[in-house]
């Protein structure tokens, strides 16, 4: 029976659209911002999928370019044997992340559902040293944000890495805190730019911290050439506005949700939500009847947009621009994940021209 309506509905739809069939993308584009107006698939604050895109755009030069105020200092012995040997006896998954643009051969073990209650204690009470402890050398009140989620990373050797990126949210009054709770071996440095883009390393010995802005600072974790080596580090972010502390929203991104990449039943939530969601908004409007020529054709011009139309100072949008490198490979992802060139190009559209000419309020983000 129903089966039998959708295909009266196709017709009708097919018979309205005869002539015009690119009145579909209209159609597809409002259904989205329809979703979009009433918050239906926000996440922390945010439409997941925009969520998503910008998750995956920290590794974009020209997205961040005009947010970056760096601040990278490494501070030598920060946590005693003691604690080392407490945050050791912690027990991490041997099971990897799932592999990103960005993190390779990692582990993630996020605080605190698969802790035990000793091991939250642990965490809760090196967290307010290392709190105290920065408080000094910072010179500056610092905040534990609120539902903080102290990390611990281990990376598994010379194929390793966290390429260059900045952290979801660009503001200066967040700091990140690395501290190396385990090194085995000839393990990576954390490496930061300066204000001129120059690079400089920070090794650790156990114990050893940096303090950094992860969102206004260009940093990386590189490979390095031991197979063998183990570098196990605790991260924790605390914040230096207590309005910020306080906010449920600005304590937790995308990063936070999947879990580095290692919680993998919300990853295929969000593969089972974008390809659900775009086979139905695809099914309603019938974008599949136009022709691919047109349709990449409408790509290109929504990439080309995308790269140079936040330069026009239109106060609009969220101002940032998109470079055509990291607009293909995004686009890529969105094929995998409609498993549909169509319905990607319209999909991952909708999000790059709502960048760039929504209202601020809709799409700017910090």
């Amino acid at each position: 029976m129903i089966m039998k309506y959708f295909s009266y509905f196709q017709k009708k739809r097919d018979k309205f659209l005869k002539g015009r069939e690119f009145i579909s993308i209209f159609i597809y584009f409002v259904l989205f911002v329809i979703i979009d107006y009433f918050n239906i698939l926000n996440l922390y604050g945010q439409n997941i999928f925009r969520r998503i895109i910008n998750m995956f755009r920290r590794l974009d030069p020209l997205n961040y370019d005009k947010k970056l105020n760096p601040y990278c200092v490494k501070y030598e012995k920060m946590i005693d044997l003691n604690d080392i040997q407490q945050l050791q006896s912690i027990k991490i998954p041997t099971t990897k992340d799932f592999q990103i643009f960005s993190r390779t051969n990692t582990t993630t073990h996020q605080c605190c559902d698969n802790y035990s209650e000793n091991e939250k204690d642990i965490i809760d009470n090196i967290t307010e040293k290392l709190r105290k402890k920065y408080e000094e050398k910072l010179g500056e009140k610092l905040y534990i944000m609120k539902s903080n989620h102290a990390t611990i990373y281990r990376y598994y050797g010379n194929k390793s890495q966290h390429a260059w990126h900045v952290d979801p949210q660009n503001i200066p009054e967040i700091y990140n805190i690395i501290v190396c709770i385990k090194k085995k071996g000839n393990i990576s440095p954390l490496q930061c730019k300066n204000e001129d883009g120059e690079e400089h390393s920070i090794h650790f010995d156990e114990g050893d911290g940096a303090l950094f802005r992860g969102g206004t600072t260009v940093h990386q974790v590189p490979r390095n050439d031991d197979p063998d080596s183990e570098r196990t580090v605790l991260s924790i972010a605390f914040t230096t506005s207590e309005q910020i502390g306080k906010s449920v929203d600005n304590s937790k991104n995308l990063c936070t949700f999947i879990e580095g990449g290692n919680n993998y039943v919300h990853l295929f939530g969000i593969w089972a939500l974008i390809f659900v969601l775009n086979l139905s908004l695809s099914s309603i409007s019938g974008i599949n009847n136009l022709s691919y020529t047109f349709l990449s054709l409408f790509l290109i011009i929504a990439f080309t947009v995308s790269r140079f139309v936040p330069y026009t100072q239109l106060n609009m949008g969220s101002g940032r621009a998109y470079s055509f490198y990291y607009n293909l490979l995004f686009f890529l992802y969105f094929i995998i994940t409609t498993v549909s060139y169509k319905g990607a190009i319209c999909f991952y559209s909708y999000f790059v021209l709502s960048d760039v000419f929504f209202p601020k309020k809709w799409v700017e983000y910090d």
